[in-house]
């Protein structure tokens, strides 16, 4: 009975570090977060913040991408491992704050911060390494059919491929976003958002309270961005008016949906990188970012679109 009770135990803590199941990414939920979980119960009687562990994260995942820009296989092993690594510790950092109830507004931003650093990082020097490999061995490229210059090639293809990720990163949170706000009701209106990180902007500036440098600078970049956002929304409801689905409705027609959406995740992208950085074939992960991944998001997409009409 006592083993059943930690098992139980175990589980409900387990449960209570994660998201809505349905927005996390499905590799996450394989891999990732029990992996962290393993670390969180490790170092939760400790003074380690959330914070603090997303820090270790972008410095664990900026090094995975400098050795990839080694090129040779051995290094390529390394920077798998080390991406791995981030991977399980920027999971880490939500359910700590989850489970401790110790999450701020400067938590949220570094989260997403670093994942957009670590990301340049790791297609720069999967580039670079593709780039010394080619003048040290001639490199085969598989996808240069029309046998361009190979470090134009090179260059490019990461470029394309790394923008492609960032776009699917960014349609898929839209979506789960979306999810969230009608199905559960869980999601801030980019109004509220804004005026939620201009308090916080004000708090931190006042006398006597903790306030540095960089906090100021990523909450005035994401209320930069945040407008933005707010004002293409704006004018999108200006040209096509849309109506409040349903939550029952919007949380049957879309439960299913919303999984398939998590596989053009970063996650997914991560996994993949790591696959073919065990396989020696980082051209291949490059190709598949670029091409599979951007027909599922375009096929994702006419089929939210369709099931949309019949929400409204």
């Amino acid at each position: 009975m006592g083993l059943f009770r930690l098992t139980t135990q175990l589980v409900e803590q387990y449960k209570r570090s994660l998201k809505v199941t349905e927005i996390e990414e499905a590799f996450d939920l394989l891999i990732y977060r029990p992996f962290a979980f393993l670390f969180v119960k490790i170092v939760y009687p400790t003074n380690l913040t959330p914070n603090q562990v997303s820090t270790m994260a972008m410095a664990v995942g900026a090094a995975g991408g400098v050795l990839f820009g080694f090129g040779y296989y051995y290094y390529l092993i390394l920077g798998a491992c080390f991406y791995f690594a981030c991977n399980v510790l920027d999971c880490a950092d939500g359910q700590i704050a989850r489970l401790k109830k110790t999450g701020t507004k400067i938590g949220r931003i570094v989260d997403g911060f670093i994942d957009y650093v670590v990301s340049s990082v790791v297609y720069g020097g999967i580039a670079i390494g593709m780039t010394r490999l080619q003048l040290n061995t001639d490199l085969v490229l598989s996808g240069n059919v029309f046998d361009i210059n190979p470090y134009v090639y090179i260059w490019v293809l990461s470029l394309l491929a790394g923008l492609s990720s960032a776009f699917q990163a960014v349609m898929l949170d839209f979506y789960r976003n979306k999810y969230l706000e009608y199905a559960y009701g869980k999601f801030n209106s980019l109004e509220e958002e804004i005026k939620e990180f201009e308090e916080e902007k004000i708090r931190i500036n006042q006398p006597g309270a903790e306030r540095g440098f960089f906090d100021n600078l990523l909450i005035s970049v994401y209320l930069k961005y945040t407008r933005i956002q707010l004002e293409i929304q704006m004018k999108r409801k200006k040209h096509n008016p849309d109506q409040t689905p349903d939550s029952r409705k919007y949380y049957s027609k879309n439960k299913v949906l919303i999984h398939f959406w998590s596989y053009i995740g970063s996650t997914t992208h991560l996994t993949i990188c790591l696959i073919c950085a065990l396989a020696n074939k980082m051209e291949f992960f490059l190709l598949i970012c670029l091409l599979p991944l951007n027909l599922l998001m375009l096929v994702l997409y006419l089929i939210q679109s369709r099931v949309n009409k019949y929400l409204t």
